[in-house]
């Protein structure tokens, strides 16, 4: 038997380590996984959905009157963080329910329940129910079976470009003006979570994954070119880095994507533009139309100083890793 399965009928979902049911006459939002019962006028969170939230510890309602489409009425807090649940409908409440988590995962659809409504004026148009339980319920499950990574990204680029830079504000949210250059190689490690929501209207879902990022920063000196391919090996996305107020180093990078490809091919590539926070001398217009010559994912412009847009350089990296490992590109 496969590691999942779904059964129609009551629609069944099976996997490795439990089953998680979802009921077919409910509806489901697609990137939450909160239900709505009609008949019983209740709204919860379905089984998937709880083990999303890997050990959730406090519950806390938001609304004990009314709430409308689209407005939080929950917060769930875990060990990660904390999640907002947003509501499928709008109504009247009519009893809130304090002791949620502790029948989630075992009685979801009865005692499980967060709300009940005297009323419920209007759902949500886009949720799940019915035939379309089946492949919404086999993709999530998917994702929830494979949404831990670990991704070896390197940085390249001249020296000076204010790599090692970002590797220490990625990595330890801290910057220091008189960062020596790297000598040979230097890493570090940190843990995102990403989201990925494809484009195509037909798509009934989003993909989550956590991703730990082994963020290589590989010196730019000349004299260290000999020893840089050991440091290629296994990459699976680069930072290709310059710095904005250089257009010295924005002019070799062209030397640096070629070294890649020698090393290990072509591999999710993102363009960086470092210091934005000194005077431009790139204009984003030369960084855009060299992105779209050289087929790179995408472009961006950050600031290892301020922190501005660092850590959304590693997201949108990872996110096109993690299309190309689960072939969704």
């Amino acid at each position: 038997m496969d590691q999942y399965t779904v059964r129609s009928g009551s629609t069944l979902v099976i996997i490795a380590d439990g089953r998680y049911s979802l009921p077919e006459h409910l509806l489901y939002s697609k990137t939450q996984h909160v239900y709505v019962d009609r008949v019983k006028k209740i709204v919860g969170l379905d089984q998937i959905g709880f083990a999303f939230l890997k050990k959730p510890t406090e519950l806390a309602i938001l609304s004990e009157t009314s709430v409308k489409i689209g407005e939080p009425f929950a917060v769930i807090t875990t060990t990660n963080g904390i999640t907002t649940l947003n509501s499928p409908c709008t109504g009247k409440i009519k009893n809130v329910n304090r002791n949620a988590l502790q029948n989630m995962e075992s009685d979801t659809y009865s005692l499980g329940y967060i709300l009940e409504f005297e009323t419920i004026e209007e759902i949500q148009e886009d949720l799940i129910t019915g035939a379309d339980i089946e492949p919404w319920a086999n993709h999530e499950v998917r994702s929830l079976l494979k949404n831990e990574y670990s991704f070896k990204i390197i940085e390249i680029g001249d020296s000076a470009t204010g790599k090692t830079a970002i590797k220490v504000r990625f990595t330890d949210d801290y910057f220091k003006q008189d960062l020596k250059t790297t000598l040979g190689v230097d890493f570090g490690s940190k843990e995102i979570i990403c989201t990925y929501t494809p484009n195509d209207i037909l798509y009934s879902g989003t993909y989550r994954f956590r991703a730990k990022i082994n963020l290589w920063d590989a010196a730019g000196q000349v004299h260290y070119e000999k020893i840089r391919g050991i440091y290629y090996r296994d990459a699976k996305g680069c930072l290709l880095c310059y710095d904005v107020n250089n257009p010295v180093s924005f002019r070799n990078l062209d030397k640096w994507l070629e070294e890649l490809e020698e090393n290990v091919g072509r591999i999710p590539t993102l363009l960086v533009g470092n210091k934005i926070d000194l005077e431009r001398k790139v204009s984003r217009d030369e960084a855009l139309k060299y992105v779209k010559e050289h087929n790179l994912i995408g472009f961006i412009e950050v600031s290892a100083k301020t922190g501005e847009k660092v850590e959304s350089a590693l997201q949108q990296l990872a996110i096109e890793i993690y299309k190309q490992e689960e072939n969704l590109s």
